[in-house]
């Protein structure tokens, strides 16, 4: 009896064991910050050129915009950008259930339709802050972007389009909410989003699922025709 006892004994203990360390190695749910509501972005036709701006935006745990950083920048375009984004509302991130500090990646693509390149060169990367690089949750970046197709022929009228991604722990795009809806230039957007590419998110060096906003932004518009 004891010789059918201790391979039992033995059998459950393993079992148990591999639950416990099952359980200690998953890991509390992170829910990324979230946009609230946006504002359309003000007319840049003094730039006459097109041009691609990426912000990072530190959110607090109330959801209050306290800093809007510029990551890639283009002259005389940057400006445009930052003014529009300081006005926009989110909702905090959260981990565990409990609302944290976080922040929101917003690109913006400034297009002079029919002068762009697809895809874009993307402005160069500018160092993050000693307090940022330490910070546990890093952003998702922005590899590979393009503009929206042209399609002449339109009556056309300034605006923005502006998406909220969530892409996946691989970076991949897995989810489109359109924020700032301008038809029909939108459903073009969201088909240009899927030639975009993306480094994702991570927090304490994990990849995780996040969120990311594209803003399109031209003089020329499509309202159709």
């Amino acid at each position: 009896m004891r010789r059918l006892l201790l391979p039992l004994i033995l059998l459950v203990s393993a079992s148990t064991l591999t639950a416990q360390s099952e359980i200690s190695t998953v890991r509390p749910r992170f829910h990324p910050a979230e946009a609230r509501s946006v504002t359309d972005i003000s007319s840049f036709t003094v730039c006459g050129t097109p041009g691609m701006v990426v912000l990072d935006v530190l959110i607090t745990e109330t959801g209050e915009t306290q800093e809007v950083g510029v990551r890639r920048s283009t002259p005389c375009l940057t400006q445009f950008a930052v003014r529009a984004v300081k006005d926009w509302k989110f909702s905090p991130a959260t981990f565990a259930g409990k609302a944290i500090a976080s922040r929101m990646p917003v690109a913006v693509m400034f297009d002079s339709p029919g002068s762009a390149p697809n895809p874009f060169p993307l402005p160069p990367m500018l160092p993050q802050s000693v307090a940022e690089v330490r910070t546990e949750f890093q952003p998702a970046e922005v590899t590979r972007a393009g503009f929206p197709p042209f399609h002449p022929g339109y009556t056309f009228a300034q605006g923005a389009v502006v998406l909220e991604v969530t892409l996946s722990a691989k970076g991949e795009a897995e989810d489109i909410n359109v924020l700032r809806d301008l038809p029909p230039f939108t459903a073009y957007a969201k088909v240009v989003v899927g030639d975009w590419r993306f480094v994702p998110a991570t927090l304490s060096g994990h990849p995780v699922r996040s969120k990311i906003l594209l803003a399109f932004v031209s003089p020329l518009v499509s309202t159709g025709q």
